[in-house]
């Protein structure tokens, strides 16, 4: 071989090289909203309705996400009133507590390692019934849903008079 057909071969190979390596990089940054790892320390913490929310995961935080995923602390004597999610289903995993749960016209009390599955427009309440506080984590999905709101159904019949009974 020659000198020259030796640089060519030097060349097709660092240009081959370049390439493969762009484009692995091009495809990781890419790929970046397809993954995200968060720390408890960097969870976005927010107060609502007395409420303390972790968000691990939502579109404002991934944008990619399909999913909510949040982990909520509720105080004694605190709860989410009866309410509705027209567009999204709902999954609650309860972590340390005790909560009385409702779905429709149905009490529940879950502990630890309970959860609960509501389907999108389903009405549903969550209070903690405990003497300390309670955690439990909740994934709602599809995220998207997440524009049609929580419909508030607290002051409605029957809903309305289910606690005081």
């Amino acid at each position: 071989m020659s000198l020259y057909s030796d640089l060519v071969i030097d060349c097709n190979f660092n240009f081959d090289f370049d390439l493969l390596s762009l484009s692995l990089s091009l495809s990781l940054l890419l790929n970046m909203s397809h993954w995200k790892f968060i720390h408890e320390k960097e969870l976005p913490k927010e107060r609502a309705f007395g409420r303390d929310h972790y968000w691990h995961f939502k579109p404002d935080i991934s944008p990619d996400a399909e999913t909510c995923f949040v982990k909520v602390v509720m105080q004694k004597g605190d709860g989410h009133d009866f309410h509705r999610h027209p567009e999204m289903n709902e999954i609650l995993y309860i972590l340390k507590g005790k909560a009385e749960q409702w779905v429709e016209d149905e009490k529940r009390i879950l502990e630890v390692g309970d959860s609960v599955y509501i389907a999108p427009n389903v009405i549903h309440a969550t209070f903690n019934a405990g003497e300390d506080e309670l955690e439990f984590l909740a994934v709602l999905s599809p995220a998207n849903g997440w524009e049609a709101g929580t419909i508030d159904e607290s002051k409605r019949l029957p809903y309305s008079t289910y606690r005081s009974q």
